[in-house]
């Protein structure tokens, strides 16, 4: 079966209209409210020098990172919720959240040894990283839908699907995600002048820092819906492909 982008956003579109109520519940509250606590509280370092801004950034992280990882995993159960919702049937908000908690531990390991690899890749030259991220893209998915509480196995699981399909993998992730990047950042710098000349300098940049939280937050919870589309086709592919296969 061709690796059609049309058809996986058709299915995109689909699960975001079926379960949209649920989702914006789950995401509302673990998804959206850390990310605006996060900035609110934990404000990152104003722009500097590149010299100075990998220091400002280190020294952020090193004085934050117990909190930066606590929205982290609050967030990582809400995206793990979100998936059980797209994935498991019959299944209710509650159950899902329940079912996140568990499956955070593969989830999170997996998620961390994804990012080393990506990272390490971009590292060493930007064309392995970004062919990493394009095979590894779906992993998230393939954790919570096949249930894995070994990540190493789910990896692995991630590899196979996504063999062969890799570059065509980024492509899909690199353009939906720019376009909501794009989306994200002039809808917030619109509506961040109007409410600054509207409400004033400090409530306006209140309700700017709440919208583009709310811009952040939909844009992972589409990520989050195409990892899910992606994983059922490929899954739907292999199957098809095992099943045409001629008895031995």
């Amino acid at each position: 079966m061709q690796f059609s982008y049309s058809a996986i956003w058709d299915d995109v579109t689909v699960l975001l209209r079926s379960h949209a109520s649920l989702i914006a519940t789950v995401a509302g509250v673990f998804i959206f409210l850390p990310i605006l606590l996060t900035a609110y509280f934990l404000p990152p370092p104003e722009s500097a020098a590149p010299e100075r801004a990998l220091q400002l950034w280190l020294e952020y992280g090193l004085a934050n990172w117990h909190w930066l990882l606590l929205s982290f995993l609050v967030r990582s159960v809400g995206a793990i919720a979100i998936l059980l919702l797209l994935c498991a049937r019959d299944i209710s908000v509650g159950g899902a959240i329940a079912a996140a908690v568990v499956l955070l531990p593969a989830y999170f390991v997996a998620t961390l040894l994804s990012g080393v690899a990506v990272g390490f890749g971009f590292f060493l030259l930007v064309v392995p990283g970004l062919y990493l991220l394009g095979r590894l893209g779906p992993l998230n998915a393939v954790v919570v839908a096949e249930a894995h509480r070994n990540p190493i196995a789910a990896l692995r699981r991630c590899w196979a699907l996504t063999e062969g399909r890799g570059w065509s993998i980024l492509g899909l992730i690199l353009i939906v995600a720019i376009a909501a990047a794009i989306v994200v950042v002039v809808a917030s710098t619109l509506l961040g002048i109007l409410f600054i000349l509207a409400a004033g300098k400090d409530i306006g940049q209140l309700l700017v820092l709440i919208v583009s939280t709310a811009g952040n937050a939909a844009m992972m919870v589409l990520l989050i819906v195409l990892s899910a589309a992606i994983y059922r086709r490929l899954s739907e592919d292999r199957s098809g492909a095992a099943k045409a296969m001629p008895p031995s």
